[in-house]
C-alpha cells in the first residue's frame, strides 16, 4: 500500500514540474533554431596524409538564426570502396547564436585513402560558402617504404654489341654482349636513392657491375639497364643483383639470382652428299667422286671440306659458301675397300649439318693382317739423338687379290713410308722403314698399314714410344806436344766419346802450315770413354798440331771439332868456331900438327849426334870425326891431327853437319917461314918490346891512316883508298904495328914489314897490308875502290876475351 502510494505522488510532482517550466520559459526557444558547421573550422584538408593508424579531427558548429538548436553529429570512416571501418555519434544543443566545438577521433585507419565524413542532423540550417550541414574528407595513411627487386621473370636480356647497339638477334648468343633489365619494385609511399650492384657471369668470363644514385618514387616501379662489357659464351648464364640499404626493413626481396640462357651464335647449316661418278671398277682403279655442299644456316661458311678414304686424305679444300648457297667439288680414290667420311672444319656448324658424311664402299680386292707381332718392332737401339730407328713388320694378304702395302710411320716433324710391298694371295712379307730420331726424350712415333690396292685389317694402325738418349760427345783433344832433335815434333792425342754406342769416327791427325796438313786420317769405331794415342810428326815446318774428330752418319753433341796446340819454340843453337893456335904453334910442311874445333849447343834443348868435316883451302879433306850430341848448354872441343901442309899460310875450313844444319868455320894459320898474325891480345909482348921503341913513329903514322882509310862503309862507296907509295927500298924489320879490321874494326897486330893477307879472326875476313920501314917515305895515293855490298846475313866471329862463337 505504501510504496504505490509514494510512487503515484512522484509521478504527480514529476508532472507538475513539466507544466511549470514550460510556462516560465521563452516560448522562441522551444520551437527551435538552425545550426550548421563553419567550414573554416574543419581541421581536415581535403587530402589529409598521415603516416599514425588513427586521426583525429575538430570542427565547430554555430547556430545563425537566434534560437538554440538540437543537433547531432554523426561521423563515419570508409574504406574507398565505401566499406564502412569505424563511426561517430554526439548530439548537443546549440544555444543562441552559440557555437559548440565537436571532437572526433578513430583509432583504427588503414594503409591507404579512406574517407571520412561526417553530416549534422537535428535542427539544421542550408549549406553556404561558409557554412554546411555535412563534409566529407580523403584521409591517405602513408604506406612504409616497400622497395624490392621484380622477380626473375620480370629481368629481361637483350642481345647488344660491344658499343650497347642492340644486334636485332632474338636471343643473347654466344659471342654477343648484354644489356640487363633490372625491374625496380616500391610498394611504399616514400621515395628510395640508393646503389645496385650486379654480378654477371657466362662460361669462364665474369663481370661486377656498381650502379649509384639510383632513384624509385613512393608507389612505382624503375627499370635499371646496364650492358656488359664481357662477351657471353654458349651455355648457362646468371646474374646476381643486389640492393644496398634500402631501409625497408625486408631484406627478402632486395636480392636476386636470375639464370639464364646464352644460345649458339648464328651459324652455318651444312647439307652434304657425296656421289661416285665412275660406273665400272675394279680393285687398284682411279673412282671419280662429287661432293655437294648446300648452306641452309643463318651465317656463311668460311672453312675447309676434307674427305677421307681409309686412312688416306682424298679431299682438303677452302670454301666460301654463302647463305642459301651450295658448292660442288671433285675428287678421286683408289678402288679398295674402305669408309669414305668427309667432314667440316674451320667453323662452328649448326647441330642440323649432316657432317660429317659417311659412306662405305667395297670392292674385291686384297686385305692385308699382320703375319706376327700386330705392331711393329723398333730396331737398331739404343737410339741417341740423331740416329735412326728402323721399324718392321711382317704382313700377309689374306684377300681375293694380289695388292701392295706400305708401313707408314708419322713423327711430329714428318711422314716417313717405306717402300711398296707386293704381296700375292696368301703371300707374307716385311715391311720397313726408316725414322730419324731428330729430338730427345720419349718420342711418340704413329704408324699405320696404308695399301693403294687393298684393304687393311682393323687394328692395325697406333703408336709406339721411343726413348730417346741425347747426342753422345764427341771431344778430340792434343794432350801434349814436344820436340826433340832425334825426332822432330811428336804430339799426344785423344778422344772422348760420350756414353752411349759405339760410333764410327774420323779421326785426322797433322799440323798447321798455312792451312791443316794432315798426316794421318783414317775411320775408327770408338767405344764409350778415352781413345789416346801419340805421332810423331818428324822435323815439320809448323807453329801448331791440330787432332780432328768427325762423326761418319751420326750426330754428336756439338758438331764437328777439332783441336790444337802449339808447337815448342825451343830448339838447339849449334856454334862452331876453331882455335888459330895449333900445336906446335909454327908448323913446318910434312909436321904432325894438331888444330881444335870448338862445338856448343847454346838453345835450351838437346841436340843430335853429328859429323865435322876439316877442309884445306883447296877441298882437301884432311879428317872426319863424328860427334855425339850436345846437351842443352853443353859444349865440346874436337882435335884434328893432320901432316902440315906447305904454305907460309895455311887455310882450313871445318864443317859440322848436325841436325840438318851445316856449320862451317875458318882458320888461317901461320908456318915455319910464315908471318904470324897475331891478335891484339894473343901476341908476346916481351919480344916485341924492342921493336917497339925502333918503330914507335912509324907506328903512330900507319895506325892513324889506317883507321881513317880501312874503316867499312855499309851503305855507300870509299870516298878513297890510302896506298903507301914505295920512294925507296923497304928495309925489313921486326916491328909489329897494330891495324884495324875494315869490317869489324877489330885491331890485329903485325910485323912492319909484312906484305900479305890478313885474317881477322872475329869477322873472318880476310884484306891485304903491305909492309913499310920506318926509312922510306910514304905518300898517300887516293885511288877509287869498287863498292862492296854488304850482305845481310849472320857470320861467326869469337868473343875476345873468352873465345865463344857469336852468330
Amino acid at each position: 500500500m505504501g510504496g504505490a502510494k509514494a510512487k503515484r505522488m512522484m509521478t504527480a510532482t514529476g508532472l507538475m514540474s513539466l507544466l511549470f517550466l514550460s510556462l516560465i520559459a521563452p516560448q522562441a526557444a522551444a520551437l527551435g533554431g538552425e545550426a550548421s558547421i563553419a567550414l573554416s573550422s574543419i581541421s581536415l584538408s581535403q587530402t589529409e596524409q598521415t603516416a599514425s593508424s588513427s586521426i583525429s579531427y575538430t570542427f565547430e558548429v554555430e547556430e545563425l538564426t537566434g534560437q538554440s538548436a538540437e543537433v547531432s553529429a554523426h561521423s563515419t570512416l570508409k574504406t574507398i570502396g565505401g566499406v564502412l571501418l569505424e563511426s561517430t555519434n554526439e548530439t548537443r544543443t546549440i544555444a543562441v547564436n552559440g557555437v559548440e566545438n565537436f571532437s572526433v577521433t578513430f583509432a583504427s585507419l588503414p594503409y591507404g585513402y579512406s574517407i571520412i565524413e561526417t553530416i549534422l542532423s537535428g535542427d539544421v540550417g542550408g549549406n553556404s560558402s561558409t557554412h554546411v550541414t555535412a563534409f566529407n574528407r580523403t584521409v591517405q595513411r602513408l604506406i612504409p617504404l616497400d622497395l624490392g627487386i621484380g622477380g626473375p621473370g620480370e629481368f629481361t636480356f637483350t642481345s647488344v654489341d660491344s658499343t650497347g647497339a642492340a644486334t636485332g638477334n632474338l636471343t643473347v648468343n654466344d659471342g654477343d654482349h648484354v644489356a640487363v633489365e633490372v625491374p625496380l619494385i616500391n610498394n611504399g609511399d616514400y621515395d628510395w636513392n640508393g646503389s645496385l650492384s650486379a654480378h654477371l657471369v657466362s662460361g669462364g668470363s665474369e663481370e661486377w657491375v656498381n650502379m649509384s644514385n639510383v632513384n624509385v618514387l613512393g608507389m612505382s616501379s624503375t627499370i635499371v639497364t646496364f650492358n656488359s662489357s664481357v662477351t657471353m659464351n654458349e651455355g648457362n648464364a646468371s646474374v646476381l643483383v643486389q640492393l644496398n640499404a634500402t631501409g625497408d626493413g625486408d631484406s627478402s626481396d632486395e636480392s636476386r639470382l636470375v639464370d639464364f640462357t646464352i644460345s649458339p651464335p648464328p651459324l652455318p647449316m651444312l647439307d652434304a652428299s657425296v656421289v661416285l661418278l665412275t660406273e665400272t671398277y675394279d680393285a687398284g682403279d682411279v673412282l671419280d667422286w662429287n661432293l655437294t655442299v648446300f648452306n641452309n644456316g643463318t651465317r656463311s661458311f668460311e672453312g675447309a671440306i676434307s674427305c677421307a678414304f681409309g686412312e688416306s686424305t682424298v679431299l682438303n679444300q677452302t670454301m666460301n659458301i654463302g647463305l642459301g648457297a651450295s658448292s660442288v667439288v671433285s675428287f678421286t680414290t683408289q678402288a679398295r675397300p674402305a669408309e669414305l667420311v668427309c667432314s667440316a672444319t674451320g667453323m662452328r656448324l649448326s647441330s642440323s649439318s649432316n657432317l660429317p658424311l659417311t659412306q662405305n664402299f667395297d670392292v674385291v680386292s686384297a686385305v692385308f693382317e699382320a703375319a706376327g707381332s700386330s705392331t711393329p718392332g723398333v730396331l737398331d737401339g739404343p737410339w741417341h739423338e740423331g740416329d735412326s730407328a728402323r721399324f718392321s713388320m711382317l704382313v700377309r694378304n689374306h684377300g681375293d687379290l694380289e695388292g701392295t702395302v706400305a708401313l707408314e710411320c708419322t713423327t711430329t716433324q714428318s711422314v716417313y713410308t717405306s717402300p711398296m710391298l707386293t704381296l700375292a694371295v696368301d703371300a707374307a712379307g716385311e715391311v720397313s722403314v726408316i725414322v730419324p730420331m731428330l729430338a730427345d726424350g720419349d718420342q711418340v712415333i704413329t704408324w699405320r698399314l696404308v695399301s693403294p690396292d687393298g684393304s687393311i685389317d682393323e687394328g692395325l694402325n697406333g703408336s709406339i714410344t721411343v726413348p730417346v738418349a741425347p747426342k753422345q760427345v764427341l771431344i778430340p783433344s792434343v794432350d801434349n806436344v814436344t820436340w826433340d832433335a832425334e825426332t822432330g815434333v811428336s804430339m799426344e792425342w785423344s778422344v772422348t766419346l760420350g756414353e752411349g754406342v759405339d760410333r764410327l769416327v774420323r779421326i785426322r791427325l797433322g799440323y798447321f802450315d798455312s792451312g791443316d796438313v794432315y798426316l794421318l786420317d783414317y775411320d775408327v769405331t770408338l767405344t764409350p770413354g778415352v781413345t789416346s794415342g801419340s805421332l810423331v810428326l818428324g822435323f815439320v815446318d809448323a807453329d801448331r798440331v791440330s787432332v780432328r774428330a768427325d762423326a761418319i752418319d751420326w750426330m754428336e753433341a756439338f758438331g764437328p771439332s777439332s783441336n790444337s796446340k802449339s808447337v815448342p819454340s825451343d830448339r838447339p843453337i849449334y856454334r862452331i868456331s876453331m882455335s888459330e893456335l895449333a900445336s906446335p904453334s909454327r908448323p913446318t910442311a910434312g909436321q904432325d900438327a894438331t888444330v881444335q874445333v870448338t862445338l856448343s849447343n847454346t838453345g835450351d834443348v838437346s841436340g843430335v849426334a853429328g859429323e865435322i868435316l876439316l877442309l884445306g883451302e883447296d877441298r882437301t879433306l884432311y879428317a872426319t870425326l863424328s860427334t855425339d850430341a850436345l846437351d842443352a848448354g853443353e859444349s865440346t872441343t874436337m882435335s884434328f891431327t893432320l901432316d902440315w901442309p906447305e904454305g907460309a899460310r895455311v887455310k882450313l875450313e871445318a864443317v859440322w853437319a848436325v841436325g840438318g844444319e851445316q856449320l862451317t868455320t875458318l882458320g888461317s894459320f901461320t908456318s915455319a917461314e910464315a908471318a904470324v898474325v897475331e891478335d891484339a891480345f894473343e901476341f908476346p909482348w916481351v919480344g916485341l918490346l924492342g921493336g917497339i921503341a925502333l918503330a914507335g913513329a912509324v907506328v903512330a903514322a900507319v895506325r892513324i891512316r889506317q883507321n881513317q882509310a880501312l874503316k867499312p862503309s855499309s851503305k855507300s862507296k870509299s870516298k878513297s883508298k890510302i896506298k903507301p907509295k914505295k920512294t925507296a927500298e923497304t928495309v925489313a924489320s921486326d916491328v909489329k904495328i897494330q891495324i884495324g879490321c875494315p869490317e869489324c874494326a877489330r885491331q890485329l897486330r903485325v910485323p912492319a914489314s909484312y906484305t900479305g893477307s890478313v885474317r881477322c879472326p872475329d869477322c873472318s875476313n880476310r884484306f891485304e897490308v903491305e909492309g913499310t920501314s920506318a926509312e922510306e917515305e910514304e905518300e898517300p895515293e887516293e885511288v877509287e875502290e869498287e863498292e862492296v855490298e854488304i850482305v845481310d846475313e849472320k857470320v861467326e866471329i869469337s868473343c875476345p876475351e873468352c873465345a865463344q862463337s857469336l852468330r
